[in-house]
């Protein structure tokens, strides 16, 4: 009933995801990133615990202590940021 059928597991999806180029490996990410909620987001990106919200656009107040104005600027990292935010809020938890 199922002859001709192949099953693809983890492990190989894992190395045809190794066998891709940076460029394809970012647009692939980017495209699944797209469709997760937020929540799976702020998961993914290591921020569920971190008491931040992402939120698109060119300005973003975050809550009363933090705000980020990101205008067009090249080698802008955006992963640094969050996990800048990220550590900053570990810090203000383990302080108080």
């Amino acid at each position: 009933m199922l002859e001709g059928i192949k099953f693809v597991g983890l492990d190989e999806v894992k190395r045809l995801l190794d066998g891709l180029s940076q460029e394809e490996k970012e647009a692939l990410l980017t495209e699944q990133m797209k469709k997760l909620s937020a929540e799976s987001k702020a998961r993914v990106l290591g921020l569920a615990e971190s008491g931040l919200t992402v939120i698109t656009g060119s300005f973003v107040s975050l809550n009363s202590d933090v705000s980020i104005n990101i205008q067009n600027a090249s080698g802008f990292d955006a992963e640094t940021v969050f996990k800048a935010l990220v550590e900053f809020r570990r810090s203000e938890k383990e302080s108080k």
